[in-house]
């Protein structure tokens, strides 16, 4: 642990915030955000020799983030300006100890506990000169191989530096060194590793460009290449439309395609990954059926639960083992008409001709069902409450159950 006490912790971080950001405070422009985030995580195995896991635990955080000030130095009559940004995120289990990692909490696999209390905490330098943006520090990345997980407790982050700028008007740039990663249920920034057959191999970084191409407010194309030193290289081609067909229906497609590489000579990874999902909204109603194909071996990520939400079919498990064809089906409704702000979606995922290593093909099957609500009440403007339940059956290996329940408040000032 950093640091002895929770108390300790909280007070130690709000000092670092406020180090950051002192000569911001007095302007009103600049941005706080409190969320309290409740987490009740419970997976029960249907295999008697398989450890149930999950904890209950409820998490602080608190971001700054500053507007961009003018500075003294001017270039070509665009002045430079400056910025800070700062999290804290700690959370504090409020259940037993089972002994098991649950993926939320840090786990010592030597003592085989999970952790009391953990504390995550960051900051970052941001430039901007005319329309290009420089962030050095702490970094939230939603892309490939460097999504943020919301799924349980505490926020996966990154450390590094990005650039953000436009060519045109239409033509979107991004490009970056991210140099560690602090996963959902670590204190710490690590640096990226792959384990493969036993063995963890290591990365001094990910280097990645991201080009978004807007052809008009209805479709956009998204080139992402990222290099994982000694690792393996990723090609990402994602394409999206939105057609309106009549008021209240609109059909949304996505066609995305994954292509990743060893460049080590110690690993070996041939993998790709084909999905195509079609969504179609007809007033209340969201409906959607998904196809996803994995060609070759079981499709790469990093190691630290650090998800790729860029799948067409990425569930509580993953759809993406050697060879796998996965079809999802999907429906939602929004209950506006009845209860103001409650939503709820089922979606039901089957995964077949999955090799497995003596041979046998295996299959897979996932029920996921998410209501939530936010409450309308300007009293309670901010609090939501939201579950998760999910159950999971394969042909040969572990089946289980998970309820998740979150009860989360936000506050901006």
């Amino acid at each position: 642990m950093l640091f002895n006490t929770p108390f300790t912790k909280i007070f130690t971080t709000l000092i670092f915030i406020n180090t950051c950001a002192f000569t911001q405070l007095a302007l009103a422009k600049d941005e706080w955000k409190l969320t309290l985030k409740n987490a009740y995580i419970d997976r029960n195995f249907d295999q008697e020799n398989v450890k149930d896991s999950g904890s209950w635990s409820q998490g602080v955080s608190l971001f700054y983030h500053s507007q961009f000030y003018d500075t003294p130095i001017e270039i070509l009559e665009h002045p430079l300006q400056i910025g800070v940004d700062g999290s804290m995120q700690y959370a504090v289990r409020l259940s037993n100890d089972k002994h098991v990692n649950d993926t939320v909490l840090p786990f010592d696999p030597v003592k085989q506990e999970q952790a009391a209390d953990y504390l995550k905490y960051g900051g970052t330098l941001k430039l901007k000169y005319d329309q290009a943006e420089l962030r050095v520090g702490e970094l939230w990345l939603n892309l490939p191989m460097t999504a943020i997980d919301t799924s349980r407790q505490l926020l996966t982050t990154y450390q590094g530096v990005n650039l953000k700028f436009p060519i045109q008007e239409k033509l979107k740039v991004e490009l970056g060194h991210v140099s560690k990663n602090s996963p959902r249920n670590e204190e710490d920034f690590y640096k990226f590793s792959y384990t493969q057959k036993g063995i963890k191999h290591y990365s001094d970084g990910l280097d990645y460009l991201n080009l978004s191409y807007d052809v008009n407010k209805d479709f956009n194309i998204n080139y992402y290449y990222g290099h994982l030193e000694n690792l393996y290289d990723k090609h990402y081609l994602g394409v999206e439309h939105q057609y309106p067909i009549a008021d209240n229906i609109a059909l949304h497609s996505k066609l995305r395609y994954f292509n990743s590489q060893d460049n080590s000579s110690a690993l070996h990874i041939d993998s790709q990954n084909v999905g195509l999902l079609e969504t179609l909204k007809l007033n209340n109603h969201t409906l959607g059926v998904g196809y996803q194909r994995i060609i070759g071996d079981a499709y790469p990520l990093p190691d630290g639960f650090l998800p790729e939400l860029y799948f067409i079919n990425w569930n509580v498990t993953g759809f993406f083992k050697e060879n796998e064809k996965s079809w999802h089906f999907v429906y939602g409704y929004d209950f506006k008409d009845y209860i103001l702000g409650l939503n709820s979606i089922a979606k039901y995922a089957v995964g077949r001709d999955i090799k497995m290593s003596n041979g046998d093909k295996n299959k897979e099957s996932e029920l996921d069902v998410l209501t939530t609500y936010n409450f309308q009440q300007p009293a309670l403007k901010g609090l939501s409450l939201q579950h998760l339940f999910t159950r999971y059956q394969q042909d040969y290996g572990s089946d289980f159950t998970e309820n998740r329940f979150f009860i989360n408040y936000q506050y901006k000032f």
